[in-house]
């Protein structure tokens, strides 16, 4: 294998066609021992004539190998390396190889890589530029899916739509310490997915630098979550999500979530709005007298977007102030955060805001999309990605007719919906939906930003033809959930009473044990609509499945097999990381096959 890297790359630039060349003249070595991937191969910066090689081995242990003349120097990124072997080439001359442990949990060693090898391998900031945020529950097992898709993808359409680190950082991820701390028996506790915001980080520039993928990807800190119910409550939030955004300083993008402080009484879609002399009152109360004249003066104006014209009374003015200020006044401070913490990092310091509408318990409005975009904007924190609640619900297909749209909307707070669907478009909610998201993505383009989608998993290909038609492909589409449902539906699909299969089955029954103990909330009493454990047609949106298991099961990956016959009580998260060989390459096809069915179907 050394022989072909000298013989190949020897005083040549190392480029995608060269390392190709390299890979497929490789196959006719027949390696066992070890499988090399060979878009990793990098020269040594400091030493032309030595190369880094990123390897699998047969004993399991991922390394990454050095590979130089007896003559270089030894390597000064990688000084605790340790000595494989001296050979010969062919050529007569004397290799040394030596190895360094490469697996995703070898941070520093990756990190190293990153920073001090090729530097293309860190992440950038998306901007403007249209992407699939692909949330990774199992990085391991999906990030290799994932660039694979976007390889593709680029080569076949020249887009690149790479955004392959994601996670919410305070509901699936938390803190390395807050992971270690989980016994697993609050399944919706943060970090149910065992996988930490700094883990996330490292195993995406792990997956990236063995994948070659030198083209530049988004890495999102998603949903930093700020909850409470007091002052105090709130401020102990506002605490912790600072310290998990100190822990994602290397990523690129932060979407902050403060829709816990919108006050949604001064909504008059709400249930028992508020008087339009509450309002009044809450917003003298709220705004300095400094502030209630800025808010005034500054959206007491035409806003000219395309060729529409928005202008807000004073009444409104004052409702969409009181239901989001204090929720803006977080972001501010939370946008000034992360740019402190940025700032004190090595390497890029810029990066993307996305500040969450999208779990408001309301539709997004143009007029508030507005109102809350040019707030941040005017005040300095301008929002590269837009996230409107458009009312789509996680791993869920939208409703394509009256009849379905009612059973979907009746108990959310979105009484304009049916409607609006019945007397503007004829009874068509697709027609409605894509009416509403290219009113929006105008919005978000006005203020410099990409329209992002949130919960996009099981969303069938008429919903995203939609999308994509109405952002004209300026869009951020995000899923998670629905790459994790594919892994467990290939266990699903094994042979009655393999392993595999029970393993599944016993996570199954373990999430029907939690929803017995109301674990999961009001929606524990979805366990008693669904008896099998089947998780539905993944092309259709899974309607037809068992739509609490849809939800939840992923969920159960940070609790322990405590029914494990053998008695080996580990995490199921632990376990589904041993997945065998042909399985794990099952997983991937079908995650890589769904990425690039989302891309053609939203860009084309």
């Amino acid at each position: 294998m050394a022989d072909l890297i000298f013989e190949q790359a020897e005083g040549k630039p190392l480029t995608e066609d060269l390392r190709n060349r390299v890979a497929a003249r490789a196959a006719a070595l027949k390696l066992e021992s070890i499988t090399p991937c060979w878009g990793s191969l990098e020269r040594d910066p400091v030493h032309d004539s030595a190369y880094f090689l990123a390897v699998d081995t047969a004993a399991g242990a991922p390394q990454l190998l050095r590979i130089a003349p007896a003559t270089a120097p030894a390597s000064g990124i990688y000084p605790k390396s340790l000595l494989i072997g001296r050979m010969r080439s062919r050529k007569g001359v004397e290799m040394v190889i030596n190895a360094s442990p490469f697996g995703s949990g070898d941070y520093e060693n990756i990190r190293k890589y990153a920073e001090q090898v090729n530097p293309a391998f860190l992440p950038r900031p998306q901007g403007a530029q249209p992407a699939i945020a692909v949330g990774n529950r199992h990085p391991e097992i999906s990030l290799p899916a994932a660039f694979e898709a976007f390889r593709a993808y680029q080569k076949k359409n020249g887009i690149n739509l790479a955004s392959t680190v994601q996670l919410s950082a305070t509901r699936e991820m938390t803190t390395d310490d807050a992971v270690a701390a989980r016994d697993g028996e609050n399944p919706t506790a943060a970090g149910h997915t065992r996988v930490s915001i700094r883990h996330l980080y490292h195993a995406g520039l792990w997956a990236a630098i063995r994948a070659g993928w030198r083209e530049g990807y988004n890495a999102e800190a998603d949903h930093f979550i700020v909850s409470g119910n007091t002052r105090e409550e709130i401020a102990r939030s506002v605490e912790a999500t600072k310290e998990a955004i100190r822990h994602a300083a290397g990523y690129t993008k932060f979407t902050t979530d403060t829709s816990r402080l919108f006050v949604l009484e001064a909504d008059t879609r709400h249930p028992a709005a508020w008087s339009d002399a509450v309002v009044a009152e809450k917003f003298e109360s709220l705004f300095t007298p400094e502030e209630r004249q800025w808010i005034l003066g500054e959206f007491g104006r035409t806003f000219a977007i395309g060729e529409a014209q928005y202008e807000f009374s004073r009444g409104e003015v004052l409702r969409l102030a009181v239901k989001f200020g204090e929720s803006l006044k977080l972001n501010e401070s939370l946008f000034d955060y992360i740019r402190s913490v940025k700032a004190s990092q090595p390497g890029g310091r810029s990066f993307d805001f996305e500040p969450s509408i999208d779990e408001a318990e309301t539709l997004t409005t143009a007029k508030e999309l507005i109102f809350y975009m040019h707030w941040l904007k005017a005040r300095g924190r301008a929002a590269q990605l837009v996230p409107p609640n458009l009312g789509f619900k996680k791993r869920q297909a939208y409703p394509e007719t009256s009849e379905a749209l009612h059973a979907y909307a009746h108990h959310k707070m979105w009484p304009e919906l049916e409607p609006r669907v019945a007397a503007g478009f004829g009874g068509k909610p697709l027609e409605e939906l894509t009416h509403r998201v290219r009113e929006l993505a105008a919005v978000a383009r006005h203020f410099q930003g990409t329209l992002s989608i949130h919960s996009g998993s099981g969303k069938q290909a008429q919903v995203l033809a939609a999308i994509g038609k109405a952002t004209a492909g300026r869009l951020n589409y995000k899923i998670s959930g629905e790459l994790q449902l594919q892994l467990f539906d290939v266990l699903a699909e094994q042979p009655q009473g393999s392993p595999w299969r029970a393993l599944f089955e016993r996570m199954a029954a373990r999430c029907n044990e939690f929803a017995g103990r109301g674990a999961f909330g009001a929606e524990s009493e979805l366990a008693t609509q669904y008896r099998e454990p089947y998780l539905g047609d993944a092309s259709r949106g899974r309607v037809d499945g068992n739509l609490f298991l849809v939800f939840w099961l992923g969920n159960l990956v940070g609790s322990r097999d405590v029914q494990a016959p053998d008695g080996d009580q580990r995490f199921f998260k632990e376990k589904l990381d041993e997945l065998p060989a042909e399985l794990l390459a099952e997983v991937r096809r079908r995650n890589t096959h769904y990425i690039l069915w989302l891309a053609e179907h939203l860009i084309g």
